[in-house]
């Protein structure tokens, strides 16, 4: 785990990046294979790190040249991070993200948010936030 990660509390680091320790852990080893370089050189970024440099781009909505800032890298160290992490994520979202495929699984997904969250004709959310989306297969 990146060395300033073990200063931090799973509180904070919840706070900094939307996940805590284990599923930081758990995104590394997802997408670790793609993100290993194979490089004798001592500089090049971990998994964890650039995992981290990611979570923070996203989790903050701030400049690539902010987090590169904040975290002590350069922007173009962010920039590749956060491109190279996205792309594994993507690679992996079959796995992990299912939309309804069928009438039956779109009424039961609406029907569960309404009946939760009283909001009609949701098939989904991510991180909380609620958007309508037109044209949806």
């Amino acid at each position: 785990m990146v060395s300033h990660l073990n200063n931090l509390t799973d509180n904070e680091m919840r706070i900094r990046y939307r996940f805590g320790r284990d599923s930081i852990a758990y995104i590394c080893n997802i997408v670790g294979d793609k993100l290993r370089r194979s490089t004798a050189k001592e500089t090049a970024l971990t998994v964890e790190q650039q995992v981290c440099i990611a979570l923070r781009f996203y989790a903050s909505g701030s400049f690539l040249q902010v987090i590169g800032d904040t975290m002590g890298y350069d922007k173009a160290t962010v920039s590749r991070a956060v491109n190279d992490v996205t792309n594994a994520l993507l690679d992996v979202k079959d796995n992990f993200i299912q939309w309804p495929k069928d009438i039956n699984s779109k009424n039961r997904m609406k029907c569960g948010f309404h009946r939760q969250m009283n909001f009609p004709n949701v098939l989904g959310c991510i991180d909380c936030s609620f958007c309508q989306q037109k044209g949806v297969p």
